[in-house]
């Protein structure tokens, strides 16, 4: 017997899963025709990908907030002192 008092969103958890599925047997089915050094030459940059992306990111969140807690603590490396008078 069917259920008629289905989950809300079921019918797109099924859909979004089957296409996942989907994607995944594509995956599988490229990898298994790929040659070896093909497979390699992608393994490697998978694996450049994986661990340069992460540092980019972190680094220039890093510098970011330095920027940022750098112009909002009012003190900075290229600023004038207050005894210094401009050139007339």
């Amino acid at each position: 017997m069917k259920d008629i008092n289905s989950a809300p969103g079921n019918a797109d958890f099924n859909s979004f899963w089957q296409g996942l599925c989907g994607l995944a047997r594509q995956g599988v089915q490229a990898v298994g025709a790929m040659s070896w050094p093909m497979l390699l030459a992608c393994a490697i940059g998978l694996a450049l990908f994986i661990t340069i992306l992460p540092l980019v990111l972190t680094l220039f969140v890093i510098f970011l907030l330095l920027k940022w807690a750098n112009n909002s603590a009012g003190f900075g490396w290229n600023k004038k002192t207050a005894t210094e008078q401009p050139p007339q």
